[in-house]
């Protein structure tokens, strides 16, 4: 499966850290990277904040500028230099947020200054806040903030009513509609804000980004270990991709390490990783990263950065840890309790309480969803079979490993070579859309194949119908249920609480085993063509959903494939069962049912 830039990857990877401005000279490339130097922690005698305004909005992030007496050797290093921005909240509660050293940049990408210190924080509650910067025994003068009300969604959580769901700050869910956008190739700011766009048009609502050593990350073999300096642009990129993302309302699952930099099989860089003993790193091999106390006291510097610098956004949906760490040689065993230690140290930092997760290629059976350092549970799914069978089967696996926590499908695929036939790739594609969410999955599935499908072919405008479709569903309340179907050539799943219901049906021949079969069929009767498209055979069935209360209300029926309402008719249940006949389709049909 591809999970790296086309080839040639080195030679790319190269090409970007040039045109990023971080690629290292070859006095660098010829000298490893040696460990940060741990020198006493430095305590300024002179701190304040600087760029505090007098109000501010809520959800609105203040990005605040820290003054200090002096510089440490290696300002990346809490070790060194410890700043923290505390806050006293309206309420009475004290937060305190790591401060972090940036260089800034200008829209074209050239830095402005040589570094300094930055504090970011997002005010959720209104009224006063008093913030105070402080290292040491230092502190500067306590400054105010008046906080006015705004209609901002604000951050998203897990819900604690309906815990298998997303919701934002008032309570209102959260669907993250969307593909993986996990790296650009090309001009990223101009691709992103491409990709974005579309999106957002459509009324997407999620992307998922990897931190990998060619696109975001601070840390390879070019920078060493604990010092970011190297890669200040990247993490320049990131804060405009994130704010590409929250002025269109799209928010961003970011995946910090990719199974490549400690794997030695699967897509592997751990020769190039800044942890390898023979970059000068402490470990032998890739799989002691979770084990050796010195790689776990360099990570969590790491995580200390990435929150200070990030966490603030409200365009942050959630941190990932892992892209499928079960292609590395990290058992279980050992990573559970490196997950639990580092979530809490990520926690630490993070006072907004942005979701938690990993990955590994598949999931569903995973013990690491029930432990408490993960919010969400995640599955990776390319498959040439058809998607009701498969996911009938994750859904089932989620329901014992993580009964009481959303499960997203956050990686999907035709073809794990993303060489599949392109009419089933379409297919997949939809399906992969529709599918998901009747199965108990607290979003559609997130298609892996940005760069070499839905971009080249157009195909953001399949966000639209969905979106539409799920406008005001009570998606907080409704769970899967057992529907019936009259007809054998459909697949109809249900959505239900007792006053409402939405329904998706799908037709036998709308697959890629339906596809086969008639082309089997065809060739049997000779009106095979080759090339020719498929053709789809007119499904009407009768629906049954039982268990709602008896009363009058509305069903409408939806066609996924333009967005359109159909028909809508008054319909009355009694004895807690409602039974309609479908329109006429061909490929998929949608229905919500709703109190009169």
């Amino acid at each position: 499966m591809r999970r790296v830039p086309p080839t040639p990857a080195r030679l790319l990877t190269a090409a970007l850290l040039v045109a990023l401005g971080s690629a290292p000279t070859s006095a660098q490339g010829s000298v490893p990277p040696t460990l940060p130097p741990h020198v006493q922690a430095q305590a300024f005698t002179t701190v304040a904040l600087s760029g505090v305004p007098a109000s501010a909005g809520q959800f609105g992030m203040l990005d605040l500028r820290v003054t200090t007496d002096g510089r440490a050797v290696n300002p990346y290093d809490p070790a060194q230099a410890d700043l923290t921005l505390e806050v006293t909240t309206p309420a009475g509660r004290t937060l305190s947020v790591p401060a972090f050293w940036m260089v800034d940049y200008a829209p074209d990408g050239t830095p402005t200054d040589e570094g300094g210190w930055h504090a970011r924080f997002t005010p959720e509650e209104t009224g006063t806040y008093t913030l105070r910067v402080r290292s040491g025994a230092a502190q500067g003068e306590p400054q105010r903030v008046q906080v006015t009300a705004s209609d901002a969604p604000g951050f998203i959580r897990t819900s604690a009513t309906h815990p298998r769901t997303f919701e934002d700050h008032g309570g209102r869910p959260f669907v993250p509609i969307g593909p993986n956008v996990a790296w650009s190739t090309g001009d990223v700011l101009a691709d992103y804000e491409r990709w974005f766009d579309r999106l957002a048009a459509s009324g997407g609502t999620y992307a998922r980004i990897w931190m990998a050593s060619w696109a975001f990350g601070i840390e390879w073999r070019d920078t060493g270990l604990g010092d970011y300096a190297a890669r200040q642009r990247q993490a320049w990129l990131l804060d405009e991709v994130l704010q590409l993302a929250q002025a269109r309302g799209i928010r961003v699952q970011l995946c910090l390490i990719n199974h490549g930099a400690f794997s030695e099989t699967t897509n592997a860089e751990w020769r190039d990783n800044p942890f390898n003993a023979a970059n000068g790193g402490p470990l032998a091999t890739p799989g002691a990263f979770v084990t050796d106390e010195r790689a776990r006291t360099l990570f969590r510097a790491r995580v200390r950065y990435l929150a200070a610098r990030y966490a603030a956004y409200t365009s942050l949906f959630a941190w990932e840890w892992w892209n499928e760490v079960n292609f590395t040689p990290i058992s279980e065993g050992d990573l559970r309790p490196w997950m639990t230690e580092m979530s809490a140290e990520l926690r630490r930092f993070d006072p907004y309480g942005h979701p938690i997760s990993s990955s590994f290629s598949g999931g569903g059976e995973s013990r690491l969803w029930r432990d408490a350092s993960v919010d969400f549970a995640q599955a990776h799914l390319y498959t040439t079979r058809d998607l009701p069978l498969e996911l009938l089967s994750l859904a089932r696996q989620f329901q014992e490993s993580a009964p009481d926590k959303p499960a997203l499908l956050a990686e999907l695929g035709y073809a794990a070579a993303g060489d599949g036939d392109p009419v089933l790739e379409r297919i997949h594609f939809h399906v992969g859309l529709w599918a998901p969410l009747f199965y108990g999955f607290a979003g559609p599935g997130a298609y892996w194949w940005w760069d070499s499908l839905i971009d080249p072919q157009n195909l953001w405008a399949e966000y639209a119908p969905l979106a539409a479709f799920l406008k005001g569903a009570p998606l907080a309340s409704v769970r899967p249920v057992t529907a019936q179907s009259s007809g054998l050539d459909v697949t109809a799943r249900v959505l239900r609480s007792g006053t409402q219901a939405m329904a998706w049906l799908v037709s036998d021949r709308y697959s890629a085993s339906g596809v086969g079969r008639a082309q089997t069929e065809a060739l049997l009767d000779g009106t095979y063509r080759e090339g020719a498209p498929p053709t789809f055979p007119d499904r009407q069935t009768t629906l049954t959903i039982r268990g709602l209360r008896d009363g009058p209300y509305s069903a409408r029926w939806f066609d996924p494939q333009t967005g359109a309402w159909l028909a809508a008719q008054p319909v009355t249940v009694s004895g807690g069962t409602l039974t309609l006949p479908t329109p006429t389709f061909t490929r998929d049909l949608a229905l919500r049912v709703d109190p009169r």
